[in-house]
């Protein structure tokens, strides 16, 4: 998707690209970076000894020679920026003791697989900000109007595939991400690929498929590899993490035992509309908010889909990369369901308006919302 150019290698598409003939905008990102590595280097900030340093370091030869130049087409521009390892040394700067150096380390090499990039996408942002850097995603959809209460998109990119979308904003901001695209979405078809069987297996799996039968097969064979799978799945405001720790006990059950043994059962049987939203309300259960249990009840009837607002799949995004990040970096997270209550957290556990809630009907909801 863009172009890596390195000074004495690339000299000539250098300049041809440079060229105004090329219709390029040019950023040259080394006015703002000099600055930075400085303080990086020298955190006291003396103004002698950061000129001393940036002199001895960083003249125009030595610049160039820790350059390349990013071509972005979307964007029609070109960008010099530092090399991948003193871009790297920027951009996790400010993560330095918020993360030990071994944590970030890990961090940013190990292999990360995304199934889905709806909530996916916002999964996927979290864990590049944070300083990952190399990605197996996996998503067949396009951004449709109603994806843009809670994905970070644009109407100029409508009908444009979420992946394609995911990957321009994580080559934004970090160019040296390495990314394997899956284009079809996750299917038994790419399984060996995506979660490579027949090579690096991901250190982490984040699922965030819709289509259940998908859902299932993947855990039966992240299972059987040893992967273990972190899903973040948005509960009106709030977010619900499961982490299941097949690299720990490989006979964990999928979706901790909730739905029963589901291994077999085919996918036509897992695609039965009936089957399907068992088996999806049993894997949820009870620890839904009233408006989320309600909103199920209207899928297929006057929602189209799952529920979902802009507030939790951002929310999902942080907590489920940072689970992520926890079984990556050796942190003690064990199996099982994780909640995160936001809005119990702003206002408290009202007894009375929980019970108000939790008290109404569904002929009351639709009352209250004037839904057929």
């Amino acid at each position: 998707m863009i172009e890596i150019l390195e000074p004495g290698v690339d000299d000539a598409r250098i300049a041809e690209v440079l060229a105004p003939a090329s219709g390029l905008r040019y950023v040259d990102a080394w006015k703002c970076s000099l600055q930075e590595l400085a303080e990086i280097a020298r955190p006291d900030r003396d103004p002698d000894s950061v000129a001393t340093y940036l002199a001895t370091n960083w003249t125009e030869e030595a610049i160039e020679r820790s350059s390349r130049y990013i071509v972005y087409p979307w964007r029609r521009t070109v960008v010099r920026l530092p090399d991948s390892e003193r871009f790297w040394d920027l951009r996790t700067a400010r993560n330095r003791y918020l993360l030990d150096h071994d944590e970030q380390q890990q961090w940013s090499s190990a292999l990360i697989a995304i199934a889905g990039l709806s909530v996916g996408g916002s999964v996927l942002s979290a864990c590049s900000l944070t300083g990952a850097r190399r990605f197996h995603l996996a998503d067949h959809d396009t951004l449709a109007p109603t994806n843009l209460n809670r994905l970070q998109g644009s109407v100029c990119d409508l009908d444009e595939p979420k992946l394609v979308l995911a990957q321009r904003r994580t080559l934004e901001m970090d160019p040296y991400s390495q990314i394997t695209p899956f284009p079809d979405g996750y299917t038994p078809q790419i399984s060996d690929r995506f979660l490579g069987l027949s090579g690096e297996r991901p250190a982490v799996l984040l699922e965030e498929m819709d289509n259940l039968a998908m859902k299932v097969h993947i855990r039966i064979v992240a299972r059987a590899a040893g992967i273990p799978v972190v899903m973040a799945t948005d509960n009106g405001d709030n977010v619900i993490v499961d982490v299941e720790r097949f690299d720990l006990d490989p006979d964990y059950p999928l979706f901790h035992g909730r739905a029963g043994e589901l291994t077999g059962l085919t996918g036509d049987e897992l695609s039965d509309p009936a089957n399907r939203v068992r088996i999806a309300n049993a894997i949820v259960g009870s620890e839904v908010t009233p408006r989320t249990r309600y909103s199920l009840t209207q899928v297929g009837r006057t929602l189209p889909s799952w529920p979902q607002m802009g507030t939790a799949a951002t929310a999902a995004g942080a907590i489920g990369a940072l689970a992520a990040r926890y079984v990556v970096c050796d942190k003690t997270l064990a199996s099982g369901r994780y909640r995160l209550d936001l809005d119990r957290a702003l206002v408290g556990d009202h007894a009375g308006a929980a019970q108000r809630w939790n008290e109404l009907d569904e002929e009351s909801f639709r009352a209250m919302f004037n839904t057929a």
